[in-house]
């Protein structure tokens, strides 16, 4: 295992600060770039859950099937109460609507958790990149 020890930022030169500040920047574009695919995770188990609710109204009704995501063929609702649900990586399971239900709740918290995590972390990354430019301009400064 490596040893790691921390360097004061006042010890670095103007190089090394940049090339801190250069990794610091892509691990932000790193995390943003994962929050943004959890947002649209989460908005897909969000939009799930309102379809869900909306099927329990739809027992005998006339729908549209989407065959691509621009084809649809007409369908007629008859078992709402059996869903299909895929649980990840193109795995589909048969529920019951109430499981599914709860299936996208546990989905919604834990995106929501990983969330939250992420955005703390791009905090921190961006409290840290603050320090290394403060000092980087401090040591250009003083070099002219």
């Amino acid at each position: 295992m490596v040893d790691v020890k921390e360097v004061p930022l006042e010890k670095l030169t103007i190089d090394q600060l940049n090339y801190l500040g250069k990794q610091i920047e892509q691990e932000i574009s790193n995390y943003s770039s994962y929050y943004s695919s959890l947002k649209i995770a989460l908005n897909k188990f969000l939009d799930n859950k309102e379809y869900i609710k909306d099927l329990r109204n739809f027992q005998d009704k006339e729908i549209l099937v989407p065959m691509t995501s621009s084809l649809y063929v007409p369908g007629k609702s008859c078992d709402i109460k059996r869903l299909t649900v895929e649980i990840g990586a193109n795995f589909f399971i048969e529920t019951n609507i109430d499981k599914a239900d709860k299936f996208c709740d546990r989905k919604i918290e834990s995106i929501k958790k990983n969330m939250d995590q992420i955005d703390w972390l791009i905090q921190n990354k961006n409290v840290q990149l603050n320090a290394v430019n403060q000092h980087l301009i401090s040591k250009q400064l003083n070099v002219k």
